[in-house]
């Protein structure tokens, strides 16, 4: 087996580095189209092969899009959002004022945008389905019947000067499940449920959420998710299962949320006991 030229190796490495510091002190702006391999490799003092290699490894980073006979983008957003596992389920953190006249937000994804002066954009969907059988199995509903109503949201993050047209950076999707006795002929039918959200509109039913859980893997997203993220397929998603439950220990949601690994950072943290 031939082994790597270290030379080769480290060139594009090279070349890697200087992308990312171009990118990260403003030379090249979020949504900037990369100058053609060619003249990236002259101002770079490089050749194509090192360029298009290195431009395929910070594309896989997130610094980088890439559209088949366009070339590469700057992406929009280069900072990383925090995803405060913790707090995020807190009513003060997820009703917490700041936006436009103070108002409140309407759930802990627009809180924590907005902490990044980012303003939060979604396109939402409602309806009533049959449950995929493991979302059947937590929320103990019937597997072969429109049980449960599913919120699907398509989330974006936009520059907090942003005209209301403005989508922004596709950043989430999330998808929730609750039991249709539960949901069915209410305010969680509809696409705005006010501030706080689903988690507090839920409370004021009766069904306050007082334990939760999270799965996290990280996987290669789906076509479908890397079409909508604005990804390459070798890129990585974090899928967080999300489940909570009342005090009676039933499951009330299942969410899953599938974000872009280099945009996002998941923090969590708990009381430890003693001895």
């Amino acid at each position: 087996m031939k082994k790597p030229d270290p030379l080769v190796s480290a060139e594009f490495r090279r070349v890697a580095q200087a992308i990312r510091d171009r990118i990260r002190d403003g030379t090249y702006e979020p949504g900037q189209r990369l100058p053609a391999a060619p003249a990236l490799a002259e101002e770079l003092g490089s050749n194509r092969s090192a360029v298009e290699r290195a431009v395929r490894v910070v594309a896989a980073e997130g610094l980088l899009t890439t559209r088949v006979g366009s070339g590469a983008y700057v992406s929009r957003i280069i900072q990383t959002i925090t995803r405060d596992g913790t707090a995020r389920y807190r009513k003060a953190r997820r009703e917490e004022a700041g936006g436009r006249e103070g108002s409140q937000a309407r759930g802990a994804f627009e809180a924590e945008l907005r902490r990044m002066n980012l303003v939060p954009r979604n396109l939402p969907s409602v309806r009533r389905e049959v449950p995929p059988p493991e979302v059947a199995e937590i929320l103990g509903v019937d597997p072969d019947k429109v049980s449960v109503v599913v919120r699907d949201r398509r989330m974006y993050a936009a520059a907090a000067d942003a005209p209301p047209g403005d989508l922004g950076t596709p950043v989430q999707i999330a998808t929730t499940y609750i039991p249709l006795d539960i949901a069915g002929g209410t305010v969680l039918e509809d696409h705005d449920t006010g501030a706080g959200g689903m988690i507090s509109r839920l409370a004021e039913m009766g069904h306050a959420q007082v334990r939760i859980g999270e799965k996290i893997k990280t996987r290669t997203p789906t076509p479908e998710e890397a079409e909508f993220l604005s990804l390459d397929l070798d890129n990585r998603v974090h899928q967080i299962t999300h489940t909570a439950w009342t005090a009676e220990d039933r499951a009330v949601e299942v969410t899953i949320h599938i974000l872009p690994a280099s945009l996002w950072e998941l923090s969590y943290s708990w009381e430890i006991e003693n001895g």
